[in-house]
């Protein structure tokens, strides 16, 4: 009778020591992955990529403080403190990508979600990288539309319904990353909590835009797609990183003035032009 404990002892042990062994398998696999995926992002703060902006800022010494470059002084200052590199690159980035939208809005023609939602969504799109971005976004407004269908005859106010919604995108997004688990995606192993957030709380703009017709929120949500992927390529461009961290007063200025002019322009969109071509040239 003494030995049918230690038997279920041992099994205990086995089982535990072979779970163990395949966790530790799976996160040997996984690791290089993340690691790639963590020096190539730049929403990232790790060592790997502070040292590549840091090495570039000390291939391009400055002599000292002048009249010319305060910003981009105080900029090597507060990283020599322990200010991360990538944190001012972003910062510095930000207005670029929101003059862009500005200027895909104001002179092109396209809508999509105002500047705020294709501007964040960008960032995320920069950490989750395009691809997985947009698979995460379509997701979630798959889930949205079938909360808000199920909860179209609850009646609910507008707060707690918008907290059910979001309620069940969770829930939606829990069950389908349990699910990619079991598949061979390499997406779920670089996820990070902050753009995920993001774009789950921009469900709130899909579903405003739903009041008005099924046609022109998908209209938005195509163009605000298109922008957002463009402003994400333009800032993982390293060029563009580089460049930015380099000539801060620059960058700030041209932004400036690129919204000084684009701002006066009271013409045509081009995307209208195209639209009334053959009025205009009658």
């Amino acid at each position: 009778s003494g030995q049918v404990p230690a038997t279920s002892a041992a099994i205990a042990t086995a089982s535990s020591t072979a779970t163990d062994s395949g966790i530790a398998t799976v996160s040997a696999n996984i690791a290089p992955i993340v690691t790639e995926k963590q020096e190539k992002d730049i929403t990232a703060t790790t060592p790997k990529t502070q040292d590549k902006l840091v090495e570039f800022l000390n291939q391009h010494p400055i002599s000292g403080l002048n009249w010319y470059n305060p910003i981009q002084y105080g900029i090597r200052r507060a990283i020599q403190n322990g200010v991360p590199a990538n944190i001012i690159v972003l910062i510095l980035l930000f207005p670029v990508i929101t003059s862009v939208i500005a200027l895909a809005r104001h002179l092109v023609g396209l809508k999509g979600f105002g500047i705020y939602t294709p501007a964040v969504l960008s960032v995320a799109f920069l950490s989750t990288g395009i691809l997985n971005g947009i698979i995460l976004f379509l997701v979630t407004l798959v889930a949205s539309t079938i909360m808000k269908k199920l909860l179209k005859h609850l009646k609910l106010q507008y707060l707690p319904r918008t907290a059910m919604m979001l309620w069940g995108v969770s829930a939606m997004m829990l069950l389908i990353l349990i699910g990619l688990s079991f598949l061979p995606f390499s997406i779920i192993f670089t996820i990070t909590i902050f753009p995920l957030l993001i774009i789950m709380l921009l469900t709130e703009d899909f579903l405003g835009s739903q009041l008005t017709s099924q046609s022109e929120a998908r209209q938005l949500t195509i163009e605000t797609l298109i922008i957002a992927v463009l402003c994400s390529f333009l800032i993982g461009l390293e060029p563009i990183q580089q460049f930015v961290l380099l000539q801060p007063e620059l960058t700030l200025v041209g932004v400036a003035g690129l919204n000084m002019l684009v701002g006066r322009y009271t013409g045509l969109r081009l995307l209208e032009w195209l639209r009334f071509r053959t009025i205009i040239s009658e």
